[in-house]
C-alpha cells in the first residue's frame, strides 16, 4: 500500500507459512493450516517475486480519503501480534480472498453485491486444472484429492480466490462514492515485475485421452508380464510382482487416505469417488499376485480381491456416467479401469490354465 501524499509505503503479505514450525505437518494433515500476515518492505517483496520469476501488477485504487484510511486500518490491524495468524483455506480463505474481503468491507459490500451469484461457468476443479496444467505433479495430486465439492460451480465472488481474478474484477468494478457518483475503482494499473513464464491458459486443457492411453499402456504391460509369467519367465514374474506391488500399495495408501480424511477438516476431499478406483483392496490384489508368482497358482482370496477391485472401478464408471452423480474424476477412471481389467485378466487367466492343467493330468492318470 502506498500513499504518495505522505510517503507511506508498506506491503502486506498474507501468504506466509513456516514448514519448520512445531506441529505444522500434523496440523496440515488435520486440515488446520495456519498462515500469517506480515508487513514487509515493498522493494524486498518485489525482489522475492523477481527471483521466483513471477509477475506483479500494481493497481491504484480511486478511494475517498475515509475509505483509504479504513483500508489501511484493516491491514494494520491484521498484522498485530494478536491477529496476524489466521486459518488458511486453499479456496475460501487464502491470501487473495483476505484482500478481497478487506476491499469489500471498505466499499460497504459493493464488491460482493456486484459479483455474488454471477455465474462463471466454471468450478473449483476446472480453475485448479487450468492453473496447474503446466505442473504435472501438482495437477495429478490436487485433482486426485479433490472430491465432489471441487466440482461445485463457482460465482464471480468465489473465483477471486485466484489473485488474477481479483485483479481483473477490481479493475472492471464501478463503485458508488459517498456523493452518489459512480466511478471506476481502479484509477491506473501497471506491471511492476515481469516474468518469462507463460500466462495461465484461459481454459483448462483436456488430458482425458492421455490418461486413457497411459492406462491402456500400463494394462498392456501388465498383461504381457502375466503372459510371460505363465510361460515360466523369471523376468516376467519379477516385473509383474514389482508393478503389482507398487500399484497395490498406492491403492491401499490412497484409499485409506480418502476414507480417513473424513476425520479431518479437508472438506474439499470428502466423499471422493476415487476411493472406488484406488481402494484398500489394492493391498489384497498385490498380495494375491505375489502369492501366485511365488506358489505358481492363484488363491481364491487373490481372485476375489481382483474381482472386487474391478467391480468397484466399474461402479465408479457407472456413477460417472450419471449426470446427477458425476464428478471430475473421469480422467482417473480412464487410467485405472484398464489396469484393473489387466490384473483381473492375468489372475483369472492363470487360474484357468492351472485348472485345465490339473484336470488334464487327472484325466491322463485315469486313462493310464
Amino acid at each position: 500500500m502506498r500513499d504518495a501524499d505522505t510517503g507511506y509505503e508498506e506491503a502486506f503479505n498474507y501468504g506466509i507459512f513456516d514448514l519448520s514450525a512445531a506441529g505444522f505437518y500434523t496440523q496440515f494433515m488435520k486440515g488446520l493450516m495456519m498462515y500469517r500476515v506480515e508487513a514487509q518492505s515493498p522493494p524486498g517483496l518485489l525482489a522475492l517475486y523477481r527471483d521466483r520469476n513471477r509477475r506483479v501488477w500494481a493497481q491504484e485504487l480511486d478511494l475517498e480519503p475515509a475509505r483509504k484510511a479504513r483500508l489501511l486500518q484493516i491491514l494494520q490491524t491484521d498484522v498485530l501480534p494478536e491477529n496476524h495468524i489466521y486459518r488458511y483455506d486453499y479456496y475460501r480463505n487464502n491470501c487473495s480472498t483476505k484482500l478481497r474481503d478487506a476491499l469489500d468491507t471498505v466499499l460497504d459490500g459493493q464488491l460482493r453485491a456486484a459479483t455474488a451469484g454471477a455465474p462463471t461457468n466454471s468450478t473449483w476443479r476446472q480453475d485448479t486444472r487450468r492453473l496447474t496444467s503446466t505442473d504435472a505433479v501438482g495437477y495429478l495430486a490436487i485433482n486426485l484429492a479433490l472430491g465432489p465439492k471441487g466440482d461445485e460451480p463457482t460465482d464471480r465472488w468465489d473465483e477471486m480466490w485466484i489473485p488474477m481474478k481479483l485483479r481483473d474484477t477490481a479493475g472492471a468494478l464501478l463503485v458508488t462514492r459517498a456523493d452518489g457518483t459512480r466511478t471506476p475503482l481502479v484509477r491506473s494499473e501497471e506491471l511492476w515485475v515481469d516474468s518469462t513464464r507463460e500466462y495461465e491458459p484461459v481454459t483448462a486443457p483436456s488430458f482425458d485421452l492421455l490418461f486413457l492411453l497411459s492406462g491402456l499402456v500400463a494394462g498392456l504391460i501388465l498383461s504381457f508380464l502375466g503372459y510371460r509369467s505363465a510361460a515360466g519367465s523369471r523376468l516376467g514374474r519379477l516385473g509383474l510382482g514389482l508393478l503389482a506391488s507398487i500399484w497395490g500399495l498406492f491403492c491401499f495408501v490412497a484409499g485409506a487416505a480418502f476414507i480417513g480424511v473424513h476425520w479431518t477438516d479437508h472438506v474439499f476431499i470428502y466423499w471422493n469417488q476415487n476411493v472406488l478406483l484406488f481402494s484398500p483392496l489394492g493391498l489384497g490384489v498385490a498380495a494375491g499376485v505375489v502369492r501366485m508368482l511365488r506358489n505358481g497358482r492363484t488363491s481364491i482370496w487373490g481372485r476375489r480381491f481382483v474381482l472386487g477391485a474391478l467391480a468397484l472401478a466399474v461402479v465408479a464408471l457407472v456413477i460417472n456416467l450419471i449426470p446427477a452423480t458425476s464428478t471430475g474424476n473421469r480422467q482417473f477412471i480412464a487410467f485405472a479401469l484398464p489396469v484393473h481389467l489387466s490384473l483381473c485378466w492375468v489372475m483369472l487367466g492363470i487360474h484357468r490354465m492351472d485348472h485345465a492343467l490339473v484336470y488334464g493330468d487327472s484325466v491322463s492318470a485315469r486313462g493310464r
